[in-house]
């Protein structure tokens, strides 16, 4: 009852979490639906968007499933799944929805449901894959040169640790090494089952983990504000769109 005095009088914004369960070398393996809850619960009110249930099993590469902890739903499962609750949100009332994306291999079956969607209802929406957006905010804030995120390195570990640092294993880091916990990946041109590790840094020497928390709720900060106002923009030009027709 209370939901529908809110949804869509209040707000029509939903912002959507999803992301998988995979082996993510010294972070948890809970890390690509830890960070997606974190960033909605950082924006909701800049956006006015109500936050969604996390999906928290996605489609994890053969590359990780076979390392402990990891768990892969097929990749058509999946789609149909999130169509259907995106479909759901759409029926709730929902008109405009954020999807914070944690998770690589969800991307394009992701897209690929709301593209349906959207010409079956008219309903509208965005998905963030956050390691993809503003590479120079870690640049900003921990210095170096400015590079997209790889899994389980500095930022990754950064947006986990401004969440709940005791889901960032620094024990276990310090007592293997760096090197040993992840490796920068291979040149283009190989391609290998199971991967090499579980964190993979950007390049040699670049991406490992800095356990400051300040540094990185100050990351973490920045990059949900730049999810908000690209959000915000596109609410606006979707709306000025409506108004034309």
């Amino acid at each position: 009852m209370r939901f529908a005095t809110i949804v869509p009088e209040v707000t029509d914004r939903v912002i959507l979490p999803i992301g998988t369960v995979e082996s993510h070398g010294a972070c948890a393996i809970g890390t690509d639906n830890v960070i997606p809850l974190n960033l909605a619960e950082l924006i909701w009110s800049d956006v006015n968007a109500l936050v969604a249930p996390v999906i928290n099993h996605g489609f994890t590469g053969v590359s990780l499933s076979g390392y402990p902890g990891s768990i892969m739903v097929r990749e058509n499962i999946f789609e149909e799944y999130i169509y259907d609750i995106l479909k759901g949100l759409v029926k709730s009332g929902f008109k405009n929805i954020l999807i914070i994306n944690g998770h690589g291999g969800n991307t394009e079956a992701t897209k690929r449901a709301f593209t349906r969607l959207h010409l079956e209802t008219g309903a509208r929406f965005m998905i963030v894959d956050w390691w993809k957006i503003a590479w120079n905010l870690a640049e900003e804030v921990y210095g170096g040169k400015p590079v997209q995120s790889g899994h389980g390195d500095l930022e990754e570990s950064a947006l986990v640790i401004s969440y709940n640092p005791a889901l960032v294993d620094k024990a276990m880091y310090e007592k293997l090494g760096a090197d040993n916990v992840g490796r920068a990946w291979v040149d283009e041109g190989y391609a290998m089952l199971p991967a090499w590790a579980t964190t993979r840094y950007p390049a040699a020497g670049a991406g490992k983990l800095d356990f400051d928390v300040k540094k990185a709720k100050e990351y973490t900060q920045k990059k949900a504000s730049e999810i908000a106002k690209t959000f915000n923009e596109a609410v606006t030009r979707w709306e000025m769109l409506e108004s034309w027709k």
